[in-house]
């Protein structure tokens, strides 16, 4: 591929304008992954701990280093475009490639990675959410962690509701066995405060849930003033979309690096075999270098020296040519010259006597 200071113009400025979108996309997974860390992640890090802050951590450091990448790039090619007596930038549009190459390779090593985790992820909620409503009445930070749960997914909790009949969370204190719901045993029909929907416009029945009240003409079979869904599957399905969010922006993430990738490295191939703004010459530039392209200059070296060797033939043959053609002549001309005074000296001699 052969480019032009035009062509090669072009492509640099069209990388410029084209790099301050994939910033805005790092640093909106930057923005996004710390939203997520002090939300969803600090719930689910209450439930299984360290999942929460893991993922967001980790897409929010990686997105840091790219957004400090694309920004050194973005400074190599606006000096590309200046003196390269003044500003060499061989080397840096080199290292640029390179670091482009490291982040796709970390991008999708994380994509890689948050996948996996949301299964692992899976199995600990269930666990997760079941330990810590055991720990309901007895540790304040399970208590805290199961209240914002449902409070923030309007769910009451893992499966439904009534689980919380053979747990007895509202007495201080009470160490609860994990087998507890193995074997349940039936506590009473009330359920914490968190579980109280806001939908509803009459006040929150969650003590005797099951009963019929006559005080505020609740009737159980008609219209429960609690959530009914369970908190694992809202809490899974909000971590995989999450995840899915995550994992589309990383994906066009990568394949705009790409794309930058090989631009760059068109650029940098041209820039490297002579093209700058003060040499506006046609130069080649290749993605990988083949095997024809490392072999064609010193093809052209030893094509140039057989030329050469033929010219000087050709100027030996025709020197020995003109030596050969008119030596002897002229020694034949000297030689008849050389005669013909002696010849015409014999000749006046007589007149002389």
């Amino acid at each position: 591929m052969y480019l032009t200071w035009a062509s090669f113009n072009n492509i640099r400025m069209l990388l410029m304008a084209f790099m301050p979108v994939v910033i805005f996309y790092l640093i909106w997974l930057v923005n996004t992954s710390e939203g997520i860390r002090s939300e969803e992640g600090t719930l689910l890090d209450l439930v299984c701990w360290p999942d929460g802050n893991a993922i967001p951590v980790i897409i929010a450091c990686g997105s840091i280093i790219a957004v400090v990448i694309e920004l050194y790039g973005l400074y190599q090619l606006f000096r590309a475009g200046l003196s390269k007596k003044e500003f060499n930038v061989t080397n840096g549009l080199y290292y640029y490639i390179w670091a482009l190459i490291v982040m796709i390779i970390i991008f999708l090593a994380i994509m890689f990675y948050s996948g996996l985790q949301s299964t692992i992820i899976r199995a600990k909620i269930k666990g997760g959410i079941t330990k810590a409503m055991l720990r309901y009445a007895s540790h304040l930070p399970s208590k805290v962690a199961i209240d914002r749960l449902q409070t923030r997914f309007h769910c009451c909790g893992r499966v439904n509701f009534q689980e919380w009949f053979y747990i007895p969370w509202y007495t201080t204190g009470e160490i609860v066995d994990a087998n507890t719901l193995s074997s349940p045993k039936f506590v009473a029909d009330n359920v914490p405060y968190s579980c109280c929907s806001m939908d509803v416009l009459w006040p929150c029945i969650h003590h005797r849930v099951t009963q019929v009240g006559t005080i505020y003409k609740y009737n159980p079979s008609k219209q429960l003033t609690i959530w009914k869904a369970g908190c694992e599957e809202k809490l899974i399905s909000e971590m995989m979309s999450v995840s899915w969010r995550f994992n589309a922006v990383m994906a066009l993430i990568i394949i705009a690096m790409i794309l930058q990738v090989i631009a760059v490295r068109y650029l940098h191939t041209a820039y490297r075999s002579g093209l700058d703004v003060d040499n506006k010459i046609i130069c080649n530039a290749y993605l990988l270098r083949s095997q024809t392209d490392s072999e064609s200059q010193p093809n052209s070296f030893i094509n140039k020296k057989k030329v050469f060797r033929k010219k000087k033939l050709k100027q030996a043959r025709t020197l020995q040519w003109v030596t050969a053609t008119y030596g002897p002549r002229r020694k034949k001309y000297m030689t008849s010259s050389a005669s013909d005074i002696n010849s015409s000296d014999e000749l006046l001699k007589p007149i002389y006597e």
